[in-house]
Parts: C-alpha cells; structure tokens; sequence
C-alpha cells in the first residue's frame, strides 16, 4: 500500500516538474524572442504549481501519518516534500525572470552579452538534467548537474562585472542593466535549486550525502 501512494505522490511531483519546466522555458526564451502576454502566461502557470506544492505538502504528510514509514520508504517522501518546495521556488524564478524581461523589449544591450546566453542554456540544461534524473533515480546523472553549477557561477560573476562596467561609462544604461543583472542571478538561483533536486535525489536513490561535497570528505 505504501508503494503505491509513494508512486502517487512522484507522479504527482513530476507534474509539478513539467509545469516548472515549461515556466522556466518560456520566461528564459523571452529573454531574446519576447511576446505579449508573456508574464501573464507565466503566472497563470505558477498559480498551478503553487497549489501543486500545497496539495502535495498535505499529501505526504498524510502518508507519513498513515503509514509510518521507515527506511528507504521514509527517505523517499522527505525527499519528494524538499524537491517539492525547491519545484515552487523555480516558479518563483521564473516569474522574476517574466517581469525584467518585460522592461528589457528593444534594449539592444541584450545581444551585447554573449555569457548570458551561454548562461541561460547551461541553467536550463541543468533544471532538465535534474528532473530527468529524478524521474529515473539517476545517480551518476544527478552528480554531473552538481558538476555543472560552478561553470554557471562563473558566467554569473563575468556577466555581473560586463554590466558594472557598462553601466560606470553610460548612465542611461543603468536600468536595463540592473533588469540584466537580476535575470542573471534568478539564473544562478535556477542552476542552484537544480542542484539541489540532484543532491536530492541521490540521497533519496541511494541514501548518500553528497551537499557539501561531504562525501568526498
């Protein structure tokens, strides 16, 4: 019987995840090839995650409740409720990512960044990484997408100091800048809650520690 509601509550979870992954998608692509309507289509997606994690928050609770789960069976559940608030906190930076955007529109300053492509593609390579190895349990995959992170900070940091020097030699360049900036750090903020959903889910898959690099201690 606990089998069967701990299959419910990951399928339940991988909804949530496609939902968050479409947010991302749309809002990080509206980066170059903006729309109207963009933020409203946004939000109106994140309303349904964010009733998602409640229901689902409930659900496992419950089900530790009921069933009094242990070992493996347990870890599992913890795990499920953990990616499931960092799934709604994706919402979060999605939306972030909609609302700059929408003061980004014909900002050539945009096309002048090239990490922040490279950046954007990295983060949501990892978001999709992180979910697939979710979904299959994946431990060596989940260990690349912690390998992943430190090659998206490093973009974060040369697009921050790319942007401090615009906006020191052109004051009219300071508000797309700023808008600039906070895309790039909700893009941080994506690759480190991928990251997290992979450390995850080896501890769930396997019971390993991995945050921290405490197993390589």
């Amino acid at each position: 019987m606990i089998d069967t509601k701990i299959l419910d509550l990951k399928n339940m979870l991988m909804s949530q995840a496609s939902l968050v992954e479409k947010m991302v998608s749309m809002a990080i692509s509206g980066i170059y090839s903006r729309w109207d309507g963009l933020l409203k289509e946004v939000r109106i997606f994140e309303e349904r995650v964010n009733q998602i994690e409640l229901d689902l928050e409930i659900k496992c609770i419950t089900a530790i409740a009921l069933y009094q789960p242990e070992a493996r069976d347990l870890r599992l559940i913890m795990m499920i409720m953990k990616i499931n608030n960092d799934l709604e906190r994706l919402g979060d930076q999605a939306v972030n990512i909609a609302e700059s955007v929408e003061h980004l529109v014909d900002q050539p300053i945009v096309n002048k960044l090239p990490e922040l492509e490279e950046m954007k593609n990295s983060a949501f390579e990892m978001l999709k990484q992180s979910l697939d190895a979710f979904a299959a349990e994946d431990v060596e995959k989940s260990r690349a997408v912690c390998d992943a992170d430190d090659a998206v900070d490093e973009l974060n940091r040369k697009i921050f100091y790319r942007l401090m020097e615009i906006m020191k030699k052109n004051i009219g360049a300071i508000e797309p800048c700023l808008h600039l900036l906070r895309i790039a750090k909700n893009l941080e903020r994506i690759a480190d809650l991928s990251t997290n959903i992979a450390e995850n889910t080896v501890y769930m898959a396997v019971g390993k520690v991995i945050k921290h690099n405490i197993d390589k201690e």
